[in-house]
């Protein structure tokens, strides 16, 4: 068994076949996993070879749980006094030992710190052992970021071995990211998560005429597992190429525990899902939003068509329910939107990570609806009349004070309540209230009820002014009703 002593060597190239810009919009960080004492996770692990069908980089969907992977591989952070020889006294510096164990038993211990020295980085070694769960900031980089669809990198380095004899290895890797999509393994349950795909050509050689070359898959996804970090790989047999047909090693990551970590995402429960509508807006959107250590930070991001992609803060919280408003449109549009959340734990150790429900929005919970609005009611904002507008209380229990100042040229000539769901609960012709004076006030009482005088339950409601031509004008106004 191999125990790495030090590094000779590490160079460093990137390349790049697309520009950022131009690029898929799925970015991949550095977000660091937290150097803790006890981490661990399990890995499915296949017992033998197999055969599957070459990697398509056209394809992008992968369900990799359908390999065989009978076995099980471990992770494991320990303190350094609990690892076998070389003992910490040989390594001084040493804050922890990772041991890892291969679904047949075979073990790999390797003493880490934060110096230079003795570190390993994320991503999968499969010559003596792998590592996953690492990104310490390691001395070569497995990894460039940040990782997009299209971009590459060549790393090479040389590790000296003392076995009582010197045995020095070199390895290379030529890595392209070569497929972008959704994959599934264990951990992910029946989501699929947003992936970046690395093609690796890896090329292993040592003192002693060993010369291992090889291809190798690693899908790729965002999230606090490893800081920017493979989720699974699968390996070929010495020699093979690209286009590999037989599996030596595939590895799906299955579950992972970090001591004094909250690694489970928000909960979202009941949120709105808007359909096809002939409303103009704005769409009022709630959702229950619920975790176990609280929610440090959320938004809703709303698209208008191929536009990119806005966020708006919650408007209210009533307990574990939160409200959004996505603005109105003057246009028939296809809208999309989707909801994400940060827990505190998260946001106070500055953790990026794939917080919706279903994890890794957008993909797996965009919501998608069309508006169609006809010739009559599509209204350019800059031609909607000026309206001073004012509400008072806001929020209100029982009534408000709905109050209109419309301008000489005219302005709206009625009123529609619009609850949540956009239905119209309640219409007010305001030539009945209005009084004829220069500032053409209009003003008057609504007790929150709809059209039967039925009171309307608490929520978030909706003033849409229309004019003569029942065109809905760019002013709207929220109203808020409380118990």
């Amino acid at each position: 068994m191999f125990r790495r002593a030090r590094i000779a060597a590490c160079t460093l190239s990137v390349f790049s076949f697309l520009s950022m810009n131009s690029s898929a919009d799925l970015f991949i960080g550095s977000e660091d996993m937290p150097f803790v004492l006890g981490t661990y996770a399990e890995y499915t692990q296949n017992a033998g070879l197999f055969n599957w069908t070459p990697f398509d980089s056209t394809a992008t969907i992968w369900d990799l749980t359908v390999y065989p992977g009978s076995q099980t591989a471990t992770v494991r952070l320990l303190d350094p006094n609990l690892g076998n020889p070389p003992a910490p006294d040989t390594f001084p510096s040493s804050q922890m030992v990772e041991l890892d164990t291969l679904g047949g038993g075979q073990e790999t211990w390797s003493y880490m710190s934060k110096d230079s020295f003795y570190l390993y980085g994320n991503g999968i070694d499969f010559v003596s052992g792998f590592r996953f769960i690492g990104n310490y900031q390691p001395d070569y980089q497995i990894y460039f970021f940040p990782m997009f669809y299209g971009n590459g990198w060549n790393t090479a380095w040389m590790w000296i071995y003392d076995i009582g004899l010197i045995y020095t290895a070199n390895e290379t890797h030529q890595k392209q990211i070569v497929a972008k999509g959704w994959v599934k393994t264990e951990i992910t349950g029946n989501q699929y998560w947003p992936c970046l795909v690395i093609r690796d050509n890896y090329i292993y050689s040592d003192n002693f005429g060993t010369l291992d070359t090889r291809w190798l898959y690693e899908w790729v996804v965002a999230g606090r597992f490893a800081g920017g970090n493979g989720i699974a790989a699968a390996i070929s047999t010495n020699g093979a190429s690209k286009d590999f047909v037989i599996v030596d090693d595939m590895l799906r990551l299955k579950s992972l525990n970090v001591p004094g970590w909250d690694l489970t995402c928000p909960n979202f429960d009941s949120t709105t899902v808007w359909t096809d509508t002939s409303f103009a807006g704005p769409y009022p959107v709630s959702s229950i939003i619920t975790d176990s250590g609280g929610i440090g930070a959320d938004s809703l991001f709303y698209q208008v068509n191929s536009g990119s992609f806005v966020g708006v803060s919650h408007d209210s919280v009533q307990g574990n329910k939160y409200f959004f408003t996505i603005p109105p449109v003057f246009s028939s549009s296809i809208l999309s939107y989707y909801l994400w959340a940060k827990d505190s734990f998260s946001v106070v150790n500055s953790i990026d990570i794939w917080t919706t429900d279903p994890e890794a929005a957008p993909e797996n919970n965009l919501i998608t609806f069309n508006v169609t609005l006809t010739g009559i009611e599509e209204v350019t904002p800059s031609n909607s009349p000026k309206t001073v507008l004012s509400v008072y209380p806001n929020p209100f229990t029982s009534s408000v004070l709905i109050r209109a100042s419309m301008n000489k040229e005219g302005g709206p000539k009625t009123i529609r309540i619009v609850d949540p769901s956009g239905r119209t609960v309640q219409v007010f012709d305001l030539s009945e209230y209005q009084r004829t004076s220069p500032g053409r006030v209009v003003e008057f009482v609504w007790p929150g009820t709809d059209e039967r005088g039925k009171p309307l339950p608490s929520g978030i409601y909706f003033m849409v002014f229309e004019d003569e031509t029942k065109r809905t004008a760019a002013q709207t106004v929220k109203l808020i009703k409380v118990r």
